[in-house]
């Protein structure tokens, strides 16, 4: 044993359980002795012939072990005593000096008060001098394990903040952590510079990050904000990226609570923290009534959105979720991660071609389901651009297959899940999801069915995104490739996502759209710049961004609404929902036939055309290349 162990033994009594509860009681009864002799020698030193104390202590000591041993005191952990244990011992001083007190005045001499002048000075110094020895004791050791433990040659901490979950995630490393050594706090705050917290000095600013590393070692910097703004954060990484000391952060109270961390443990900064907004809050209770005791059926499931999709509603109380798929081992590895959800719901895999309407109609008869989220979709832009008849039939034809079964048989609710590309399209991609918006309008107003779609920008983690290919690169230490430095996208997280949907179908309505309000659109350059020093590199210098020009299709900026439907848009929470213009779904289906032809035939030439007739803005900027093989995927 090292001498180091050793101290930190004999500090802690570490002798085992019953061994250390001893140890500490015979202390703190040699401490309460102490506190009783004390209080006679003040008291009793009064008379010219005090007598004997015997009488005195034992009766002092027979109050004082009964209240301890019914406090159970003795297991009060002396290197983590907190005010909590301070307060036991003050209720123990409390509740034992009125009963001193009686047996002081009813006992005979030589116990008795009548001979002093002041008698009830003993009543105050003992209990005084009781909580002094015992609290004293008790913190003491507590310091001296506490700067053992941070006297070691562990990693140099710096934390961002001064606020309760700063000073909770200090006092947690002080206490019990030993790998860890914290140098000082960071707050731009004038007033709490230069002033200690626990023992520790406010540094200086944000903008002093860089030297405080280099002065002081740093080897960690922990940003202890939970709720810091997206500016304030990018504004502390940039400051920091000369240093090239890794950033941790303090995730949000609701992480914590959901998640299997400790209270506060400190997490990688992830994109979603940098998003220029607030997260959506939704209405879980209204999302339970409408999926609850229901079988919901999700059309593709095995990809990043139908995935947690399947995740969430496994939430709301549904009866059976039908993840349908026509990829059989992404539909395993799904079905495979739900199962080990405790959520009551009865998970069934489907393995079926949204387009196959022989098939969709089997699955239709065999489960019957109430509610259908529609997921299933070709997203990606560039490729879409070289294989239009592929996105006409996966989109435009699948779509219009699950709205036909669906008022065939008389599904409750149906939500699309299209994309901003579909506003103003300029890419086969958006011109199919627009169609396919559209069909919901045609069927839903036809019909009078419940039907909606649901809008929203490029999703974080999904397979494909443009982050995705980005973070690919970055392992790789490839150049970042980046199709115009003014190029902006709107982005969500992948929950935020889902639950946007949930919440839209929960609301319903007969073909309008729902948009999430996603704050400001993000520089796809800043995008970059924030990745590469997410990984602890620094753009340029560990990474190069390389410039390669616009593809096929793409746009500089998306937008979320036309200019017709955000004239009559109205706010919905974090939502907005778009009214929808009347449709002839007699002349819709009639121009999605010659689409269907065209496609059936491969012929993409012809499906370009069709495509431009319905959605006329395809025909401006770059989609146009898309017929002749011109796109180019990265």
């Amino acid at each position: 044993m090292t001498k180091g162990e050793l101290v930190e033994k004999v500090l802690t009594y570490d002798v085992g359980y019953r061994g250390r509860d001893a140890a500490k009681a015979l202390i703190d009864i040699a401490l309460i002795a102490t506190a009783a002799a004390w209080a006679w020698s003040v008291s009793y030193g009064q008379l010219t012939n005090p007598g004997s104390p015997l009488g005195f202590l034992t009766v002092v000591l027979s109050v004082r072990l009964s209240v301890y041993w019914a406090l159970k005191l003795y297991r009060t952990p002396w290197r983590k005593v907190s005010r909590y244990d301070v307060f036991r011992l003050g209720v123990s001083a409390v509740l034992g000096t009125p009963i001193i007190a009686i047996l002081l005045v009813v006992l005979p001499e030589p116990v008795d008060l009548r001979d002093l002048a002041r008698p009830y000075l003993v009543l105050l110094t003992e209990p005084a001098f009781y909580l002094t020895l015992l609290c004293g004791v008790r913190f003491g050791v507590r310091a001296v394990a506490t700067n053992h433990r941070q006297g070691g040659a562990g990693r140099r901490v710096l934390v961002v903040g001064t606020g309760d979950a700063a000073r909770s995630f200090v006092w947690q490393i002080q206490e019990s952590v030993t790998e860890y050594q914290i140098v000082g706090f960071v707050d731009d705050d004038p007033a709490r510079q230069h002033s200690p917290i626990l023992g520790l000095p406010v540094l200086g600013g944000i903008d002093d990050l860089a030297h405080l590393v280099r002065r002081f070692q740093i080897d960690q910097i922990v940003i202890a904000v939970p709720m810091i703004s997206p500016e304030q954060l990018r504004r502390t990484m940039v400051v920091c990226e000369p240093t090239g000391v890794p950033i941790r952060i303090l995730p949000p109270l609701r992480d914590l609570m959901e998640g299997d961390r400790g209270p506060y443990s400190p997490r990688e900064v992830r994109m979603e923290d940098l998003l220029p907004r607030p997260e959506a809050k939704l209405d879980w209770d209204a999302i339970s009534r409408c999926l609850g005791r229901k079988t919901v059926l999700v059309t593709g499931g095995g990809g990043s959105i139908g995935r947690e999709l399947c995740r969430q509603i496994l939430r709301t109380g549904a009866e059976r979720v039908v993840v349908l798929g026509r990829g059989e081992n992404s539909i395993f590895e799904v079905i495979h991660a739900l199962s080990e959800i405790d959520s009551g719901c009865e998970l069934v895999p489907a393995i079926c071609d949204v387009r196959d309407r022989a098939g969709m109609n089997a699955v239709f008869e065999r489960f019957q389901p109430q509610v259908v989220f529609h997921a299933a979709a070709h997203k990606h832009v560039p490729m879409m651009e070289e294989y239009p008849a592929e996105a006409v039939k996966n989109n435009v034809l699948g779509t219009l297959c699950l709205a036909d079964l669906a008022i065939e048989h008389d599904v409750e609710r149906l939500v699309l899940v299209s994309t901003d590309k579909a506003v103003d399209p300029s890419s086969v991609m958006g011109a199919t999801k627009r169609i396919s918006e559209m069909i919901i309008k045609g069927y839903a107003q036809t019909h009078g069915a419940n039907m909606v779609s649901v809008r929203f920008g490029n999703v974080l983690g999904s397979r494909g995104s443009v982050i995705w290919v980005m973070k690919r690169q970055i392992e790789r230490r490839l150049p970042i490739t980046i199709t115009d430095p003014d190029m902006f996208r709107y982005f969500m997280t992948i929950p935020e996502a889902a639950q946007l949907i949930l919440q839209a179908g929960a609301i319903g309505g007969q073909g309008e759209i729902f948009v999430l309000d996603m704050g400001s659109p993000v520089r796809i350059m800043d995008l970059a710049h924030d990745l590469i020093r997410l990984s602890g590199l620094a753009p340029n210098r560990d990474i190069p961004i390389r410039i390669i020009g616009r593809r096929a299709g793409e746009k500089l900026q998306e937008e979320l609404l036309t200019e017709s439907e955000a004239a009559g848009a109205r706010k919905l929470g974090p939502f907005y929902m778009a009214q929808c213009l009347p449709i002839s779904l007699p002349t819709l289906l009639a121009h999605v036939a010659q689409l269907r032809v065209a496609a059936e035939r491969g012929q993409d030439h012809q499906v370009v055309e069709a495509l431009q007739r319905l959605v006329p803005t395809l025909g401006n900027g770059v989609a146009v290349a898309a017929h002749r093989g011109e796109a180019r995927l990265f």
